[in-house]
């Protein structure tokens, strides 16, 4: 009996423990996420190139490995060892082929560990599968509306002036008007290479002149890919309504009556 209540206690103790590491974590969050939203409030955050991003987390990767030592993502980036650790993955990188600026270098390295510690932070809530998912369709979608963009400029692109007034809302940063796709894929070998089947969230406001323009700028885009890029990017988007779901975002506020199905 005592040792089931000594067993008990022990799990609880360990339970409260985790619990306050957890709060501690997400307070830490709270923290340097609100420093980096003042930095982008006073424009002093820049995009980094994503060379410059995949050389930092390589040189980092390589001394995780080769070395046994890895970041610590209980305590702040300017941490010492912390600190130790990414000046060495920024000097890696800065001497890789790549030559990335040290800035950028530097930015990017501390951008790996907020996203690590976030991850880290996920895994404990039990959040970063969907985290995942969501980060997923939403860059889905930022491929979706630059493939579009791409065919709109494009040489070879057969909309009329008035179709291209009409699409060019679609180039909002907020991407209102670009529909999701769904997570699960279903892949399949054909003779012509691996086809990917995504189901699309339908847009139920959209009509149907809108859904044309849409699918013009899909074929421009796809008729301007090379044979070997159309080969590795067969995608095909089922936009069956009794097979896919329709999406739960309103109308877009003062979206224009070439948009809106009446």
């Amino acid at each position: 009996m005592y040792q089931l209540l000594e067993e008990e206690r022990k799990k609880l103790e360990e339970e409260k423990r985790q619990h306050t590491e957890t709060k501690r974590l997400l307070e830490m969050l709270q923290h340097e996420n609100s420093d980096l939203k003042a930095q982008l409030a006073k424009g002093e955050k820049r995009p980094i190139p994503t060379h410059t991003r995949r050389a930092v987390r390589k040189c980092y990767k390589d001394i995780k490995e080769r070395e046994n030592i890895e970041l610590d993502l209980h305590v702040s980036v300017d941490h010492p060892s912390n600190k130790a650790i990414l000046d060495r993955a920024v000097r890696g990188a800065v001497n890789s082929k790549y030559r990335p600026t040290e800035a950028d270098a530097t930015q990017a390295a501390r951008d790996m560990f907020v996203n690590l510690r976030d991850d880290n932070a996920r895994v404990i809530n039990g959040k970063k599968t969907g985290h995942l998912k969501s980060v997923r369709r939403r860059n889905r979608m930022v491929q979706k509306q630059n493939t579009r963009k791409a065919a709109f400029n494009s040489e070879h692109c057969k909309l009329s002036m008035e179709d291209r007034k009409m699409a060019s809302i679609m180039f909002s940063k907020q991407m209102e008007y670009i529909s999701s796709e769904e997570d699960e894929n279903v892949t399949q070998d054909t003779e012509s290479g691996k086809r990917t089947m995504r189901n699309v969230r339908i847009l139920p406001y959209e009509n149907n002149d809108f859904k044309r323009i849409k699918l013009s700028l899909d074929e421009t885009h796809r008729n301007d890919l090379t044979p070997e890029w159309r080969r590795d990017q067969l995608i095909v988007l089922v936009k069956d309504p009794s097979v896919c779901q329709i999406s739960e975002r309103q109308v877009p506020s003062n979206a224009p009556h070439w948009v809106v199905n009446i």
